[in-house]
């Protein structure tokens, strides 16, 4: 597995793509309903960036997917305009031209989280870490099974593993959350137990928490991580490491992909 952590804020995101064959390119995508490869967003994507209320919103929806086609160009060794992105039908997304790499990401705030791998179904998420935000009645009202014993530590590990399981199944939180097994254990931790109803296979689940930047303390809040694929081998996401420019994870052993800058700097 290969995992990639950007602070889409921090990040200098003002490089464009190459423009080679710019206008007839422009013109081709615009007239397809691909949206202008430009911007490097499609026009769904667009639309999508346009209805936010919020212009710090908009822009990190933006980023957020450029740098998605990005990360995932330089692993694919292809040109982020050549890499096409599809949904299935619970909106879980693929890779129309490499159906054999699995792809998942997830956004909280500023922070992006990106994952692929070729090993089998992939679900990642990240949650920005607000004390305010343990809230372990909507925990247990979306996961009934939440002991009651249970600290408000256990929310952030339990939401992320959640979140990431359902993104594997493809299922979400509705439908695929009672499918999951999360175990709560004396000490405290959270564990993934199992998926109920989606192949003979085990279920691995790993959370790795992210401290903020060591060159910005402050700049990025701590934040939760939570990986749920076939693989066995947690991915090692730079524990203690600043986030930014560059951060990229790995699962032991995997190969490590550096995230350079845009249009030659590595989603």
């Amino acid at each position: 597995m290969d995992a990639w952590l950007v602070d889409l804020d921090h990040e200098d995101h003002d490089d464009h793509e190459n423009h080679e064959d710019h206008d007839h390119g422009a013109r081709h995508h615009t007239e397809h309903g691909l949206g202008d490869p430009r911007d490097g967003l499609t026009a769904d994507e667009r639309r999508r960036a346009a209805a936010f209320v919020r212009g710090e919103d908009a822009r990190r929806f933006s980023r957020a997917r450029r740098t998605v086609r990005r990360l995932l160009a330089d692993r694919l060794g292809t040109a982020p305009r050549d890499v096409r992105i599809g949904y299935d039908d619970a909106g879980k997304p693929r890779l129309p031209d490499h159906p054999g790499t699995h792809v998942s990401w997830s956004r909280s705030g500023p922070l992006l989280l990106v994952g692929a791998t070729e090993s089998g179904p992939l679900g990642v998420d990240v949650e920005i870490v607000r004390p305010e935000g343990a809230r372990l009645d909507v925990l247990s009202f979306v996961y009934p099974a939440v002991p009651a014993t249970a600290s408000p530590e256990v929310f952030f590990p339990a939401w992320t593993l959640l979140e990431a399981a359902v993104k594997a199944t493809g299922r979400g939180l509705a439908e695929g959350a009672g499918e999951v097994r999360l175990a709560f254990p004396a000490d405290g931790s959270v564990a993934l137990r199992g998926i109920d109803g989606h192949g003979t296979g085990p279920w691995h689940g790993h959370t790795v928490p992210v401290p903020a930047r060591a060159d910005a303390p402050g700049a990025s809040p701590w934040a939760m991580t939570a990986f749920v694929s076939p693989e066995a081998r947690p991915p090692a996401l730079l524990r203690g490491s600043a986030i930014g420019p560059g951060c990229a994870a790995r699962t032991a052993g995997g190969r490590r992909h550096a995230a350079g800058p845009p249009g030659g700097r590595r989603r």
